[in-house]
């Protein structure tokens, strides 16, 4: 395990004591940091960075603040508790269709990327959603209208089926 992994691990760890629950499995892994399911039924996403965390704390803020917890028929997890010193999120586990992940996610603004640079995005979300990506389009314009811009779209962050 790569020390940063191994630090993650005990932030989550320390919170999910906080918070009166004890780690079951990993059940998520990438560049933002992991996701932990806990002996509750819920997950806790301990950040790699604190800006990730500010910015999928602040997201998730957005979301209740207009109680947009469904998008489109996907649902949206519910937040239970955050830290900011361990920059750990306890959340609700969803399932298929979903939309999570807001650690990349602009807020208030969309992000500024050449033409080409967002051509060639569109093209590769196409093909990985196929059909559906007029669906996940759609998901992606209803977040905006509340001020959340996705960037991090993928089969993992939205997850239709």
């Amino acid at each position: 395990m790569f020390d940063w992994q191994e630090e993650i691990r005990n932030r989550v760890e320390t919170f999910a004591r906080s918070v009166g629950k004890s780690l079951a499995k990993q059940i998520g892994f990438g560049y933002d940091g992991m996701v932990f399911k806990t002996d509750e039924n819920t997950a806790i996403k301990g950040f790699k960075h604190e800006q990730l965390y500010r910015n999928e704390r602040d997201v998730y803020a957005r979301i209740d603040e207009y109680d947009m917890y469904e998008v489109r028929g996907c649902s949206v997890p519910h937040i239970y508790a955050t830290d900011n010193e361990l920059w750990c999120i306890e959340m609700e586990i969803v399932s298929p269709p979903f939309v999570l992940d807001f650690a990349g996610a602009y807020l208030d603004f969309p992000p500024d990327y050449p033409d080409d640079v967002m051509a060639t995005w569109r093209a590769e979300k196409r093909e990985q959603y196929e059909d559906d990506w007029p669906w996940v389009q759609e998901i992606m314009s209803d977040l905006a209208s509340i001020g959340v811009y996705l960037a991090d779209v993928k089969p993992g962050n939205i997850t239709l089926r």
